[in-house]
Formats: structure tokens, sequence, C-alpha cells
């Protein structure tokens, strides 16, 4: 049987795919990318429990500079952090875009963390990312690596820091 040239380029791109995704092959991190400002950030999936449109938040006086409120999650009370107050960023209004990532920090504590913008769900190869020493100069705390990846810097949260 002979290929005409159409199914012999689709063959060939194929293979190209294949390989291509073959030097990503091996352990990979699960994370929720979102926005803060004009960077990429991310969250390992295993400690998001669920991502929420913004709703009625509810002031909490007297609670800390970065808590915006509480939110009523299914019976259970959660506290919203702004997240960018929380990196030295400006605050922001709430848009269309913007969604609260609930992250369960352990079995009892569950935070919410309002965000700019959830792009995706990606799975970041290992040998992609740096993790960052906690004995280097102005590193934050609440970041535990940096990831170099489709051309894009992604900066990989330590959410049991940000919160402990």
């Amino acid at each position: 049987m002979e290929l005409t040239d159409q199914q012999a380029d689709v063959l060939n791109t194929d293979f190209i795919i294949q390989e291509e995704d073959s030097k990503y092959a091996g352990p990979s991190a699960r994370c929720v990318l979102f926005n803060l400002e004009n960077e990429i950030y991310g969250i390992q999936v295993k400690k998001i429990r669920e991502v929420l449109r913004v709703s009625n938040i509810r002031n909490v006086p007297g609670a800390a500079y970065n808590v915006l409120g509480v939110i009523n999650v299914r019976g259970v009370i959660v506290t919203v952090v702004d997240t960018r107050v929380m990196f030295n960023m400006p605050q922001q209004d709430v848009t269309d875009l913007s969604r609260i990532i609930i992250i369960e920090v352990d079995e009892e504590k569950t935070v919410g963390m309002l965000v700019d913008c959830v792009m995706e769900v990606k799975d970041v190869p290992e040998n992609k990312i740096e993790p960052l020493s906690t004995t280097k100069e102005n590193a934050s705390r609440n970041i535990q690596a940096i990831a170099h990846y489709e051309d894009n810097v992604i900066i990989l949260v330590d959410v049991d820091n940000m919160f402990s």
C-alpha cells in the first residue's frame, strides 16, 4: 500500500509530536496554574479542594491585613485571603476572571486564596523544577520552587509554609 504525500506528512507529524513528548516523560507535578499581576503561579493539585467563582465574602472585623473575610462553602466557613497582599502586590478589584482557590492546609484547616485568574491544570515535569533553598537570601518563604516550562516561568507556591 502506497501512502499519499498528505498521509506521509501526518505520520511524520505524529512521530515528531511523540518524539517531543518523550523528552518530558518521567515524574511530574500536577499543578493548578493561576495569574497574579503578569506572573504565572502554581499550586500542586493535591493541596487543592476546589476552585470557586468569587461570591459574597463577608468582612471579619479585626481580621489580619491579608484576610478579605469568610465564605460559606457547603456549610463550612472558609477564611479567604488576598494572595496579592501576601506577595506584596497592590490590591485589585475582583473581576469576572477572579477565582478563589480552596486549599486544604491539613485535615482540619481550609483556606481560600483570591487570585486574578485560574488558567489551567498542567503536569510540570520534575526535571523542569528548580527548588528554592530556604537559606537563599531574599527567598520568599511562600515560594517552593521555580519551573521553566514551555517558555514560561512558573512560581510554585508553598501553601504549607504560607499558612503555617
